[in-house]
């Protein structure tokens, strides 16, 4: 099995691979001559069978990186979910609260119980 490189014939930019037959014969526009990592836009040179591309810098010149805007969909989703942090965190206050008061509660129920005992 071997790897052929497939290009389009104007531009003679990459456009595929694929896995073939050792005895698989090329068709016009492909190549066996491996397209090298870390090339941007690589284009193959039939006169000199080698790959050429740009570099990572230059490819990022030419295609500059737009800040990404959240939709308001996504903008209400994430205050729904601060909001909902919110309520959780005041739900474990409110537990801890309850609780308090049911000690509170039953410490006074007993005190009471002991001072009607205490007065009889």
């Amino acid at each position: 099995m071997i790897v052929i490189y497939r290009y389009d014939a104007s531009t003679k930019k990459l456009t595929g691979t694929d896995v073939v037959a050792d005895d698989y014969g090329l068709k016009a526009n492909e190549t066996t001559v491996v397209c090298p990592d870390g090339l941007y836009e690589p284009s193959f040179d039939e006169a000199v069978q080698t790959w050429k591309g740009i570099t990572k810098e230059e490819w990022e010149a030419k295609h500059p990186q737009q800040p990404v805007e959240p939709t308001t969909q996504q903008k209400l989703d994430a205050q729904t979910q601060i909001q909902l942090a919110q309520l959780l965190q005041q739900n474990k206050k409110q537990a801890a609260f309850n609780a308090q008061l049911t000690v509170d509660v039953a410490t006074l129920k007993k005190q009471l119980a002991e001072t009607a005992k205490a007065a009889q």
